[in-house]
């Protein structure tokens, strides 16, 4: 984990407006109560590896999901793809995906955004890079059975 400041306040306006315009359901269920994590409790949360599902949809409205190890660096995740993965394709026809992870039923993430490939050699293995538009993140808190105290980020 090696967020800048400038980061860390960055993600915490990106949470701070996803909360602000949530839709009844997540704003009960991922904000309300205490349980919305902090940008730096988000950074601890997700570290500098974190396994996550990365869904897609295609040109023809089909909707596909990965799991993968996904970095978060600078505040942007980064994911790589086999070169003739239907998930490139999906990303080329429609850049907006949706990464989710989670430890336990009382900590997970919900995070929105656009992909951006970054071509390689062919046949080499693909990085895509997603800022983030949109994150919901909780975490038990305080008094709950489940709360853990947050690890700041570095």
């Amino acid at each position: 984990m090696h967020e800048t400041p400038e980061t860390i306040a960055h993600l915490q306006r990106i949470i701070d407006r996803s909360a602000e315009t949530a839709g009844p359901a997540l704003a009960r269920n991922f904000i309300g109560g205490g349980w919305k994590m902090s940008a730096s409790e988000f950074v601890a949360f997700w570290g500098e590896l974190r396994m996550a599902a990365i869904s897609t949809t295609s040109r023809n409205h089909r909707v596909h999901s990965a799991p993968l190890d996904v970095r978060l660096v600078d505040g942007v995740f980064h994911a790589p793809a086999f070169p003739d993965a239907q998930r490139l394709r999906d990303h080329r026809a429609n850049p907006r995906c949706s990464i989710v992870s989670w430890e336990d039923a009382y900590h997970a993430v919900i995070v929105y955004g656009d992909a951006r490939i970054q071509e390689a050699a062919p046949g080499a293995m693909v990085s895509v890079t997603i800022t983030p538009t949109r994150i919901y993140a909780i975490r038990a808190p305080a008094g709950h059975h489940a709360h853990t105290p947050a690890q700041p980020a570095p």
